[in-house]
C-alpha cells in the first residue's frame, strides 16, 4: 500500500504559495543588503567630493580661515573662492597643500594672447604690506592653480609677493595682475623644482624707471626628486631636456615699464607667445655668486615681442650661465637682443674669496681656480656649459665633486648656445646685434655659440654648413647635405670645445617645414635637436581642449 506524506497532500498551489514566500524573503534580505552598500557608496562619494570655500571676504583673515575650512577637509579639485574686494596684508598666509586646489579671485586686468594688450579689471585686489603676503607649498603629483587675483606692490626687496615652492609639476598662475611698486621688489617667485605655466598674466612695474623682478625664477632646487637642499647642483647634473615639459613656461603675458625678472639656482624655465613694452625690459640670470650654489641652467626665450621705448642700450636677455636657445624673436630700441657674461672675472660684483672656502676668481687666459678647467679652457658653469660631475655640500669649505670627492673641475659638457631668426629693429647703437660677448676670452663664436646670419648684426656671409644656424623650408640634408662639426675635446677625458655626451657640437639648421632645429653632430650628419614644446601649454586646457577661461562674475557654494 502506497504511503500518502502530509506534503503530498497539499495542493499544488500552496506548494508553489510557500516556495514563492521563501524566494520574496530572499529576495528581500538581498535587496537590503545591496540597498545598504549602495546609499553607504553614496555617503563615501559626498564625503570626498570636491568643495568650494568662499572666503568672507578677501582679507588675511578671511582667506586664511577659508584655507583652513578646506584643509580640514582636503579633497582633490577643490576651489578657494575669494570674493570681489580691496584687502592689504600685513602678514604672511603661509599653505601648504597636499591636494590639488585652485585659489579663486574673482577677476584681475590680464594679458590676451599674446600679451598683446590687457583686459578686465581688478576685481580682486590685494596690496602686499609685508614685502611677501602668500607663500604657496606643493607636492608632487598634485596641482594648483592661482587665478583671477590682482597683487599689488612688494614694499621690500625679497623672495616675491607670491612664493611658489615644493615639487609640484602642474602649477599654474593665469590671468593675473602682479604690480611691483619699488626697486629691486619681486612679484612671482617661482622656487623649489615647481614646474608649470603662468599664462595670461599681466606684470607691471608701473611708472618704471627702477631695477626690479616682477618674475624670479629659482625652480632648480632638489631637480628629478633630490633632497631640496642640493643648492641646485642636481638640476646641472642632469641633461637639459629642451622642448619637454619640464620647465616653468611663462607664456600669453605681457610686461609693462621696468624688467622681467631674474634666476638663478639651476633654474629652468621658457618664456614665449610674451610682449614687453617699457623703458628698460631686461632678463637677468645670474651667474656663480658668493653664494654655494649655480646659475640658472636651461633656459628657451621665443616668438616673443621685446619693445623699449625710448631704447635702451640693456639687452633684452642676459646669460651668466648655463644654455641657452634664442629665437624666433623681435626686438625694438634694445642695443642687443641677448648678451653673454661672467662676474666671476673678477671680485666687482661678489667677492668670490679663495678656495676652499669660496669659488675664487676666473678671468680665462690661465686666471683658473681647482674648480675650472684651466690652459685657457672653460670657467665651471659659465654660459655655453651644462651636465657634468655632480656637486655635493651645502656650503664652503665642505662643497667638492662628488666624484673625485675634492674641489676639481667637474667636467661640464658644451652646450652651446644657439641664435636663430630672430628680427633686430636698429635703434641706432654702435655696435648692436642679435648678441654681445662680453667674455671673448671664454667664449668663441662658432664653438660655444652659433648665431643666424645677418652681415650687419649676426653672422657674417652665407650659410654653407660649416658656421651659425641657418633655415629653410626642408630637411638639411636635402637643402644643406654638407656639414663640419665643432672642435675635438681636449685631453684628460673632459669634453669640452666641441664634444657633448652624445656626439660632436656643431653649426645649426632651423627646419621650418616641422619646427625642428637640426645640429651637425658629425662630418655630413645633421641630427634633430630640439622642437618646441606644445602651444598652448597642455596646461592651460580644459579635458575637452578648449581653453579654459579667466574668472568672471563669480558664485560660490559655503561648505
Amino acid at each position: 500500500m502506497m504511503h500518502i506524506t502530509r506534503a503530498m497532500r497539499w495542493p499544488a498551489v500552496e506548494v508553489i504559495r510557500i516556495a514563492l514566500s521563501r524566494d520574496l524573503r530572499a529576495i528581500g534580505r538581498v535587496l537590503t543588503k545591496k540597498w545598504f552598500i549602495f546609499i553607504a557608496c553614496l555617503w563615501a562619494v559626498q564625503a570626498s567630493a570636491q568643495g568650494t570655500y568662499t572666503a568672507a571676504s578677501c582679507s588675511e583673515v578671511a582667506v586664511l580661515a577659508a584655507v583652513t575650512a578646506e584643509q580640514a577637509h582636503a579633497v582633490d579639485g577643490d576651489i578657494i573662492s575669494i570674493p570681489a574686494g580691496s584687502c592689504a596684508w600685513t602678514t604672511q598666509l603661509t599653505a601648504t597643500f597636499n591636494n590639488s586646489v585652485t585659489i579663486q579671485g574673482a577677476g584681475a586686468i590680464s594679458a590676451t594672447t599674446g600679451g598683446a594688450s590687457t583686459s578686465g579689471s581688478d576685481l580682486t585686489s590685494i596690496t602686499d604690506d609685508v614685502g611677501g603676503d602668500l607663500q604657496i607649498n606643493t607636492m608632487s603629483g598634485k596641482s594648483v592653480r592661482i587665478t583671477g587675483i590682482a597683487d599689488i606692490g612688494s614694499s621690500s626687496a625679497g623672495n616675491g609677493s607670491w612664493q611658489i615652492l615644493g615639487t609640484s609639476s602642474a602649477v599654474r598662475v593665469d590671468h593675473c595682475h602682479i604690480v611691483v611698486t619699488s626697486a629691486s621688489s619681486v612679484g612671482l617667485y617661482i622656487g623649489g623644482s615647481v614646474t608649470g605655466v603662468a599664462d595670461h598674466d599681466y606684470f607691471d612695474s608701473g611708472a618704471g624707471g627702477f631695477i626690479d623682478n616682477p618674475i624670479a625664477v629659482h625652480n632648480g632646487n632638489g631637480w628629478n626628486g633630490t633632497s631640496s637642499a642640493d643648492n641646485s647642483f642636481h638640476s646641472w647634473a642632469y641633461p637639459d631636456n629642451f622642448g619637454s615639459s619640464q620647465f616653468f613656461f611663462f607664456e600669453d603675458d605681457l610686461w609693462s615699464q621696468a624688467d622681467i625678472g631674474d634666476s638663478h639656482d639651476g633654474a629652468r624655465y621658457v618664456i614665449r607667445h610674451s610682449t614687453y613694452t617699457g623703458s628698460h625690459g631686461q632678463m637677468y640670470n645670474h651667474g656663480i655668486t658668493d653664494a654655494a650654489v649655480f646659475p640658472m641652467k636651461a633656459v628657451e626665450i621665443y616668438l616673443n615681442n621685446f619693445d623699449t621705448s625710448p631704447s635702451n642700450s640693456a639687452p633684452a636677455f642676459s646669460n651668466n650661465g648655463g644654455a641657452l636657445l634664442f629665437w624666433g624673436n623681435t626686438s625694438t630700441g634694445h642695443q642687443y637682443m641677448t648678451q653673454f657674461a661672467y662676474t666671476r672675472v673678477n671680485n666687482g660684483t661678489y667677492n668670490y674669496g679663495t678656495v676652499p672656502n669660496g669659488w675664487g676668481n676666473c678671468a680665462g687666459g690661465g686666471a683658473y681656480t681647482a674648480w675650472d678647467y684651466g690652459s685657457n679652457g672653460p670657467c665651471m658653469a659659465q654660459p655655453g656649459l651644462g651636465p657634468g660631475d655632480l656637486l655635493s655640500g651645502t656650503s664652503f669649505p665642505n662643497i667638492v665633486n662628488s666624484t673625485t670627492g675634492t674641489q676639481s673641475w667637474p667636467h661640464q659638457t658644451l652646450d652651446p648656445i644657439y641664435v636663430w631668426a630672430n628680427t633686430f629693429n636698429d635703434a641706432g647703437y654702435s655696435p648692436e646685434g642679435y648678441l654681445q660677448n662680453s667674455i671673448t676670452a671664454l667664449l668663441a663664436d662658432n664653438k660655444n655659440y652659433y648665431q643666424q646670419f645677418n652681415s650687419s648684426y649676426g653672422e657674417p656671409g652665407n650659410f654653407n654648413g660649416t658656421a651659425g644656424v641657418g633655415q629653410g623650408s626642408s630637411l638639411p640634408s636635402t637643402a644643406q647635405p654638407t656639414c663640419t662639426p665643432g672642435s675635438t675635446a681636449l685631453p684628460s677625458g673632459t669634453i669640452w670645445l666641441g664634444v657633448s655626451v652624445s656626439g660632436n657640437w656643431g653649426p645649426g639648421y632651423w627646419d621650418t617645414s616641422n619646427n625642428t632645429l637640426y645640429i651637425c653632430t658629425s662630418t655630413n650628419t645633421w641630427t634633430a635637436y630640439y622642437t618646441p614644446y606644445t602651444y598652448p601649454n597642455p596646461l592651460t586646457q580644459s579635458s575637452t581642449g578648449t581653453t579654459v577661461a579667466a574668472p568672471t562674475n563669480l558664485s560660490a557654494i559655503v561648505q
